[in-house]
């Protein structure tokens, strides 16, 4: 343990692309220990194999090099930690890259380290090993890769490491420590373990670190953005900082930010961050399992400071996560406009101009759907647009060629619906590569998980205690039943004006979660908020796809909270996905803005205009 103080870790990239100076403004801002960064996602593990199939030398993260070169002597000089998992399919590259700019500086003594292992491509590559060790499905045991249809195309793999070698390059002296594929909480368990000299089964001082990592792993998410709550802080919400962790000796966390940083950290945007991306009350991790079924968040004395407390920690699994990649074939897709009167006629007549014209193609994947509705009586020809999008995949790139897709749609230009006029950027019809995306379960024990360091190697051990956890979640309607009438008089009002709500993704499963601000609230939500009640708020979206679909429903009673996870509701996930929201990102506000009964009890504490519209 370096410190008897608390650990402080800032957090500097939600995903790729992020802020090119969050980094620099945490060094000089945040007070910390560790920088910590995420930077990679099930989308852009597909970008970077495509990008290192065409070049050996690339497949990981610049932007995290970008950050660096800009703030490496701050670090040096503050004596401030960084891990990251920006090595993304190439972490060896991006290694010697670090130390190149070390040298560059003048930072000799600055000790790089690679934590290997998250590479399963190996295996894969193996009849032998893929049929020893079937790589079944994540959420559907009952399928193997081999019955995945692109199968015999797979480029390659990742498997989700935990913290036990950042542990391990930490205790070992280095100063940076680039990873590949580790879970998205492993930088801050690792650098909290290290912190305070953890035991492999300390538990529940693991999980709370977890949640800490969880909470501030997706960047300004932590300080106001993505949240329903916004527009109490508008026009604040500019620039937002980055979260920091500061975790104590017992695993419980403050979430905070930089003083100078823009943005804000309470308790509700709080929990809306902790109910994002959530499998369950049981969070999973090679380190450890969360239950959070009894967490608390809760504000502070001092403002910007929220307090997170009751984790419980248990075994890890035998087995992690893993992402196997296999090139899916090729998009395109353009965008019609459509306004004035006869939207949806129009509409259909160019729909089935383009079913007609595309009856004979081999694609593998055709999309013709309308965004939006029009305005009545629009005051501008924008605000009475709607979108036609037009979107398809092939599996062969001669199925989709300029001669298949962009000259067909092109050539009904001239015999379209009135007022006709589409995107101009053509681009968007030439075919593009894109990757399909294959989660699967695999055993620890098959990973070569090591760490890379002054010319040495450290090999690490898989975790000596575990349990096993099953792919279907426990699911459960509320035990706190009360007669819906007992609330009182209701009127008709988006679901929204009382209840709050975040929802995202993993692979092809969306997650939402939904809680309320005030304790009198929560009953009439737990008793409101069923599984068939979801299904009817998400109308013609759940009719479309398959309705067997499963969703798993729990509580959070300390936060006020309900969670449901949608098993493949996302059209295989954000590498391929046809949705515009293919993160699932804005499931939950279409959710939040239907129309449903709410007592009026509680609508009188903030009421919002109601749409005119039947009630769910």
């Amino acid at each position: 343990m370096p410190s008897r103080r608390n650990i402080r870790i800032g957090n500097t990239s939600g995903a790729t692309g992020d802020h090119w100076n969050a980094m620099q403004r945490m060094v000089q801002d945040g007070n910390v220990d560790v920088i910590t960064g995420d930077w990679l996602s099930e989308m852009n593990i597909a970008w970077n194999a495509i990008a290192k199939k065409e070049n050996p030398q690339l497949g990981y993260e610049v932007g995290f090099l970008d950050q660096l070169e800009d703030c490496i002597d701050d670090i040096v000089a503050r004596g401030i930690k960084v891990i990251t998992n920006a090595g993304a399919l190439n972490t060896l590259a991006l290694t010697r890259k670090v130390e190149e700019l070390c040298k560059e500086r003048g930072h000799n003594n600055v000790i790089v380290a690679s934590v290997l292992g998250d590479d399963i491509s190996h295996l894969l590559s193996q009849p032998t090993s893929r049929k020893a060790l079937k790589f079944s499905h994540l959420d559907h045991p009952d399928q193997s890769l081999e019955d995945w249809e692109l199968a015999p195309d797979v480029e390659t793999g990742v498997a989700y490491l935990g913290a036990k070698g950042i542990i391990a390059a930490l205790n070992s002296g280095a100063d940076i420590i680039i990873c590949g594929r580790v879970t998205d909480a492993s930088p801050v368990i690792g650098a909290a373990s290290w912190w305070y000299g953890w035991a492999e089964d300390s538990f529940d001082e693991l999980a709370g670190a977890l949640i800490a990592g969880h909470l501030i792993e997706c960047g300004p998410y932590i300080t106001g953005a993505n949240f329903s709550g916004f527009r109490e802080y508008l026009p604040d919400l500019v620039d937002l900082g980055f979260g920091i962790a500061e975790i104590l000796p017992t695993g419980e966390s403050f979430i905070t930010k930089p003083d100078t940083s823009p943005g804000f950290v309470n308790k509700f945007n709080t929990t809306a961050q902790l109910l994002y991306e959530l499998q369950g009350a049981l969070y999973l991790n090679p380190d450890v399992v969360a239950d959070i079924s009894k967490v608390r968040i809760e504000n502070t004395s001092q403002p910007n400071r929220v307090a997170v407390s009751g984790v419980k920690g248990l075994p890890p699994p035998a087995t992690t996560k893993a992402m196997i990649t296999a090139r899916g074939g090729f998009q395109c897709e353009t965008t019609f406009y459509i306004n004035g009167l006869d939207v949806a006629e129009k509409a259909e007549m160019m729909k089935n101009q383009l079913h007609h014209m595309f009856k004979d193609s081999k694609f593998s994947k055709l999309s013709i759907e309308v965004y939006g509705t029009p305005a009545q009586d629009p005051k501008s020809q924008q605000a009475g647009t709607v979108f036609l999008r037009v979107f398809a995949q092939a599996r062969n790139k001669e199925d989709i060629s300029a001669r298949k897709f962009r000259n067909i749609v092109y050539a009904l230009r001239m015999q379209s619906y009135p007022g006709y006029h589409m995107n101009l950027d053509f681009r968007t019809m030439d075919p593009k590569p894109f990757m399909e995306i294959f989660p699967v379960t695999i055993p620890l024990s098959t990973l070569s998980h090591q760490v890379l360091m002054k010319e040495k190697t450290i090999d690490i051990s898989v975790p000596t205690k575990t349990a096993q956890y099953p792919p279907t979640r426990p699911s459960y309607e509320t035990q706190n039943i009360i007669d819906m009438n007992s609330f009182g008089p209701t009127e008709s009002a988006p679901l929204g004006s009382i209840v709050h709500a975040r929802s995202g993704d993993k692979a092809n499963n969306s997650n939402i979660g939904f809680f309320v601000r005030n304790e009198d609230e929560y009953p009439w939500l737990q008793n409101f908020l069923t599984v068939n009640r979801l299904k009817a708020l998400f109308g013609d979206d759940w009719l479309k796809g398959d309705q067997t679909r499963r969703v798993e429903r729990c509580e959070f009673p300390n936060i006020l909270a309900v969670h449901f996870r949608v098993l493949d509701f996302l059209d295989g996930g954000i590498a391929s996905s046809s949705r515009v929201d293919g993160l699932g990102k804005g499931i939950g506000e279409f959710l939040r803005s239907r129309v449903v009964d709410i007592p009026t009890k509680f609508l009188v504490r903030g009421r919002i205009s109601t749409p005119e519209s039947e009630a769910i």
